[in-house]
Protein backbone atom coordinates (compact mmCIF):
# COMPACT_ATOMS: atom_id res chain seq x y z
CA UNK A 1 0.00 0.00 0.00
CA UNK A 2 3.14 2.54 1.03
CA UNK A 3 4.59 1.46 -2.57
CA UNK A 4 1.14 2.50 -4.19
CA UNK A 5 0.77 5.63 -2.45
CA UNK A 6 4.90 6.79 -3.30
CA UNK A 7 3.36 5.54 -7.16
CA UNK A 8 0.64 8.05 -6.61
CA UNK A 9 2.24 10.99 -5.54
CA UNK A 10 4.90 10.35 -8.44
CA UNK A 11 2.08 10.62 -10.79
CA UNK A 12 0.72 13.41 -8.82
CA UNK A 13 3.98 15.51 -9.48
CA UNK A 14 3.83 14.61 -13.19
CA UNK A 15 0.41 15.46 -13.78
CA UNK A 16 1.10 18.37 -12.16
CA UNK A 17 4.44 19.40 -14.49
CA UNK A 18 1.89 18.92 -17.51
CA UNK A 19 -0.71 20.95 -16.23
CA UNK A 20 2.23 23.78 -16.05
CA UNK A 21 3.25 23.01 -19.43
CA UNK A 22 -0.03 23.11 -20.69
CA UNK A 23 -0.29 26.63 -18.94
CA UNK A 24 2.84 28.06 -20.99
CA UNK A 25 1.76 26.98 -23.96
CA UNK A 26 -1.94 28.72 -23.68
CA UNK A 27 -0.36 31.76 -22.55
CA UNK A 28 2.27 31.99 -26.04
CA UNK A 29 -1.10 30.61 -28.10
CA UNK A 30 0.93 27.59 -29.08
CA UNK A 31 -2.52 25.41 -29.44
CA UNK A 32 -1.12 22.62 -31.18
CA UNK A 33 1.52 21.80 -28.79
CA UNK A 34 -1.57 22.37 -25.86
CA UNK A 35 -3.15 19.54 -27.81
CA UNK A 36 -0.14 17.32 -27.92
CA UNK A 37 -0.26 17.70 -23.92
CA UNK A 38 -3.61 17.71 -23.49
CA UNK A 39 -3.86 13.96 -25.37
CA UNK A 40 -0.92 12.45 -23.26
CA UNK A 41 -2.44 14.11 -19.66
CA UNK A 42 -5.64 13.06 -20.51
CA UNK A 43 -3.69 9.44 -21.18
CA UNK A 44 -2.34 10.27 -17.61
CA UNK A 45 -5.20 10.54 -15.71
CA UNK A 46 -7.06 7.20 -16.58
CA UNK A 47 -4.58 5.83 -14.02
CA UNK A 48 -5.95 7.91 -11.52
CA UNK A 49 -8.54 5.25 -9.81
CA UNK A 50 -10.62 7.92 -8.03
CA UNK A 51 -12.06 9.46 -10.98
CA UNK A 52 -14.81 9.21 -12.91
CA UNK A 53 -16.79 6.75 -13.06
CA UNK A 54 -14.75 4.43 -11.59
CA UNK A 55 -14.41 6.94 -8.42
CA UNK A 56 -12.62 3.53 -6.37
CA UNK A 57 -11.43 4.45 -2.99
CA UNK A 58 -8.11 5.89 -2.85
CA UNK A 59 -6.09 7.39 -0.06
CA UNK A 60 -5.42 10.68 -2.52
CA UNK A 61 -9.00 10.73 -3.92
CA UNK A 62 -9.46 14.34 -3.51
CA UNK A 63 -5.86 15.46 -4.72
CA UNK A 64 -6.72 13.14 -8.18
CA UNK A 65 -10.32 14.39 -8.02
CA UNK A 66 -8.96 18.40 -7.67
CA UNK A 67 -5.99 18.05 -10.35
CA UNK A 68 -8.03 16.06 -13.07
CA UNK A 69 -10.81 19.09 -12.82
CA UNK A 70 -8.45 21.62 -13.41
CA UNK A 71 -6.71 20.08 -16.24
CA UNK A 72 -10.08 19.37 -17.85
CA UNK A 73 -10.77 22.98 -16.84
CA UNK A 74 -7.82 23.92 -18.77
CA UNK A 75 -8.43 21.86 -21.92
CA UNK A 76 -11.90 24.39 -21.71
CA UNK A 77 -10.24 27.41 -21.45
CA UNK A 78 -7.50 26.50 -23.92
CA UNK A 79 -10.51 25.26 -26.99
CA UNK A 80 -12.44 29.13 -26.25
CA UNK A 81 -9.11 30.39 -27.05
CA UNK A 82 -8.32 28.21 -30.21
CA UNK A 83 -12.22 29.11 -30.77
CA UNK A 84 -12.10 25.38 -31.14
CA UNK A 85 -16.23 25.10 -30.54
CA UNK A 86 -16.22 20.76 -31.24
CA UNK A 87 -13.35 20.11 -28.56
CA UNK A 88 -14.75 22.60 -26.38
CA UNK A 89 -17.94 21.23 -26.22
CA UNK A 90 -15.87 17.50 -26.09
CA UNK A 91 -14.09 18.87 -23.37
CA UNK A 92 -16.55 20.40 -21.15
CA UNK A 93 -19.03 17.19 -21.31
CA UNK A 94 -15.73 15.74 -19.54
CA UNK A 95 -15.44 18.35 -17.14
CA UNK A 96 -19.43 19.18 -16.06
CA UNK A 97 -19.52 15.42 -14.79
CA UNK A 98 -17.09 16.76 -12.16
CA UNK A 99 -19.06 19.72 -11.44
CA UNK A 100 -22.27 17.25 -11.27
CA UNK A 101 -21.28 14.09 -9.57
CA UNK A 102 -17.95 15.09 -7.20
CA UNK A 103 -19.47 18.40 -5.63
CA UNK A 104 -19.39 16.99 -2.27
CA UNK A 105 -16.40 15.01 -2.94
CA UNK A 106 -14.06 18.05 -3.04
CA UNK A 107 -14.27 22.00 -2.61
CA UNK A 108 -16.09 23.88 -5.23
CA UNK A 109 -13.94 25.35 -8.23
CA UNK A 110 -13.16 28.94 -8.45
CA UNK A 111 -13.67 28.54 -12.40
CA UNK A 112 -16.86 27.04 -11.94
CA UNK A 113 -18.94 29.80 -12.71
CA UNK A 114 -16.30 31.48 -15.13
CA UNK A 115 -16.41 28.48 -17.23
CA UNK A 116 -20.66 27.55 -17.21
CA UNK A 117 -20.91 30.73 -18.39
CA UNK A 118 -18.91 30.13 -21.42
CA UNK A 119 -20.51 27.02 -22.06
CA UNK A 120 -23.83 29.42 -21.88
CA UNK A 121 -22.41 31.79 -24.20
CA UNK A 122 -21.48 28.71 -26.71
CA UNK A 123 -24.95 27.64 -26.96
CA UNK A 124 -26.12 30.99 -27.55
CA UNK A 125 -24.02 31.63 -30.69
CA UNK A 126 -24.91 28.56 -32.11
CA UNK A 127 -28.35 29.02 -31.63
CA UNK A 128 -29.66 26.35 -29.38
CA UNK A 129 -31.65 27.85 -26.81
CA UNK A 130 -33.36 25.28 -25.65
CA UNK A 131 -30.08 23.59 -24.49
CA UNK A 132 -29.06 26.60 -23.35
CA UNK A 133 -32.23 27.18 -21.08
CA UNK A 134 -31.35 23.26 -19.79
CA UNK A 135 -28.25 23.77 -18.51
CA UNK A 136 -29.00 27.50 -17.31
CA UNK A 137 -32.14 24.98 -15.36
CA UNK A 138 -29.09 23.05 -13.10
CA UNK A 139 -27.88 26.19 -11.90
CA UNK A 140 -28.60 27.61 -8.18
CA UNK A 141 -31.07 30.81 -8.50
CA UNK A 142 -28.39 32.97 -6.03
CA UNK A 143 -25.66 32.18 -8.94
CA UNK A 144 -27.89 33.22 -12.17
CA UNK A 145 -29.00 36.58 -9.89
CA UNK A 146 -25.23 37.05 -8.49
CA UNK A 147 -22.81 35.34 -11.42
CA UNK A 148 -21.31 38.37 -13.23
CA UNK A 149 -20.35 35.85 -15.85
CA UNK A 150 -24.30 33.77 -16.07
CA UNK A 151 -25.83 37.21 -15.84
CA UNK A 152 -23.85 38.60 -18.89
CA UNK A 153 -24.81 35.62 -20.28
CA UNK A 154 -28.53 35.62 -19.28
CA UNK A 155 -28.81 39.75 -20.50
CA UNK A 156 -27.33 38.69 -24.06
CA UNK A 157 -29.94 36.01 -24.44
CA UNK A 158 -32.68 38.59 -23.70
CA UNK A 159 -31.83 40.76 -25.98
CA UNK A 160 -31.30 38.25 -28.85
CA UNK A 161 -34.87 37.36 -27.45
CA UNK A 162 -36.30 40.98 -28.09
CA UNK A 163 -34.15 41.62 -31.13
CA UNK A 164 -32.36 44.21 -29.26
CA UNK A 165 -29.37 43.81 -31.81
CA UNK A 166 -27.40 46.94 -30.95
CA UNK A 167 -27.21 45.82 -26.95
CA UNK A 168 -25.78 42.73 -28.25
CA UNK A 169 -23.26 45.00 -30.19
CA UNK A 170 -22.66 47.06 -27.05
CA UNK A 171 -22.90 44.30 -24.64
CA UNK A 172 -19.34 42.69 -26.82
CA UNK A 173 -17.46 45.31 -25.34
CA UNK A 174 -18.07 44.73 -21.93
CA UNK A 175 -17.49 40.88 -21.66
CA UNK A 176 -16.93 39.74 -17.93
CA UNK A 177 -13.89 37.87 -19.23
CA UNK A 178 -11.09 37.86 -22.33
CA UNK A 179 -12.20 34.55 -22.81
CA UNK A 180 -15.16 35.44 -23.88
CA UNK A 181 -14.80 38.05 -26.59
CA UNK A 182 -14.33 35.18 -29.46
CA UNK A 183 -17.77 33.71 -28.91
CA UNK A 184 -19.50 37.31 -28.13
CA UNK A 185 -17.75 38.16 -31.33
CA UNK A 186 -19.28 35.11 -33.01
CA UNK A 187 -22.78 35.87 -31.89
CA UNK A 188 -22.27 39.83 -33.57
CA UNK A 189 -21.73 38.05 -36.70
CA UNK A 190 -24.39 36.00 -36.35
CA UNK A 191 -26.79 39.00 -35.25
CA UNK A 192 -25.14 40.93 -38.33
CA UNK A 193 -26.26 39.02 -40.60
CA UNK A 194 -30.08 39.18 -39.39
CA UNK A 195 -29.87 43.13 -39.51
CA UNK A 196 -28.14 42.35 -43.42
CA UNK A 197 -31.48 40.34 -43.94
CA UNK A 198 -33.53 42.41 -42.50
CA UNK A 199 -31.99 45.56 -44.39
CA UNK A 200 -32.66 43.82 -47.75
CA UNK A 201 -36.31 43.56 -46.85
CA UNK A 202 -37.05 46.48 -45.63
CA UNK A 203 -34.79 49.14 -47.95
CA UNK A 204 -34.09 49.45 -51.47
CA UNK A 205 -30.71 51.67 -50.25
CA UNK A 206 -28.97 52.88 -47.73
CA UNK A 207 -26.43 55.50 -47.74
CA UNK A 208 -23.04 54.20 -46.97
CA UNK A 209 -23.05 56.19 -43.44
CA UNK A 210 -26.28 54.88 -42.51
CA UNK A 211 -25.41 51.27 -43.11
CA UNK A 212 -22.22 51.48 -41.00
CA UNK A 213 -24.36 53.15 -38.66
CA UNK A 214 -27.21 50.43 -38.24
CA UNK A 215 -24.56 47.08 -38.96
CA UNK A 216 -22.01 48.35 -36.22
CA UNK A 217 -19.05 48.68 -37.57
CA UNK A 218 -16.14 50.73 -36.89
CA UNK A 219 -15.06 51.35 -40.40
CA UNK A 220 -15.97 52.64 -43.94
CA UNK A 221 -13.89 49.92 -45.69
CA UNK A 222 -15.48 47.42 -42.76
CA UNK A 223 -18.70 47.93 -44.45
CA UNK A 224 -17.79 47.87 -48.21
CA UNK A 225 -16.09 44.70 -47.66
CA UNK A 226 -19.11 43.01 -45.74
CA UNK A 227 -21.07 44.55 -48.50
CA UNK A 228 -18.86 42.55 -50.77
CA UNK A 229 -19.21 39.61 -49.24
CA UNK A 230 -22.84 40.23 -49.67
CA UNK A 231 -22.70 40.96 -53.61
CA UNK A 232 -24.77 44.07 -52.55
CA UNK A 233 -24.24 46.62 -54.97
CA UNK A 234 -22.33 50.28 -54.45
CA UNK A 235 -23.46 53.16 -56.16
CA UNK A 236 -21.89 56.31 -55.12
CA UNK A 237 -22.48 56.78 -51.80
CA UNK A 238 -25.10 54.21 -51.55
CA UNK A 239 -25.52 50.75 -51.21
CA UNK A 240 -28.11 49.45 -53.07
CA UNK A 241 -29.33 45.87 -52.17
CA UNK A 242 -29.94 42.69 -54.47
CA UNK A 243 -33.55 43.98 -55.76
CA UNK A 244 -34.79 40.40 -55.81
CA UNK A 245 -34.85 39.93 -52.36
CA UNK A 246 -36.73 43.42 -51.63
CA UNK A 247 -40.32 43.37 -50.79
CA UNK A 248 -43.02 45.89 -51.49
CA UNK A 249 -44.54 45.10 -48.01
CA UNK A 250 -42.30 46.09 -45.71
CA UNK A 251 -43.07 43.93 -42.53
CA UNK A 252 -42.76 46.46 -39.40
CA UNK A 253 -40.66 43.89 -37.64
CA UNK A 254 -37.99 44.22 -39.80
CA UNK A 255 -37.90 47.93 -39.13
CA UNK A 256 -38.19 47.30 -35.66
CA UNK A 257 -35.40 45.06 -35.59
CA UNK A 258 -33.07 46.85 -37.09
CA UNK A 259 -33.78 50.08 -35.09
CA UNK A 260 -33.45 48.03 -31.95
Amino acid sequence: ARRSVITMAHSMQLTKRMLQKLKSEAAKGNFKACEDTLVEMKIHLTNFPALPPRFEASPTAQDELLIARECLEQAVLISAQAQDENAFERNFMQLNTYYIDTNEMIPPSEQEEHIRGLNLLRLLMQNRIAEFHTELETLAPHVQNNSPYIKYVIQLEQSHMEGAYNKIVNASKECPSPMYVPFAENLIETVRDEIGACSEEAYESLTIEEAQKIMRFNTKQEMLDYAAQNEWQVEGNRIVFNTDSTSDNVELNSIELIKN
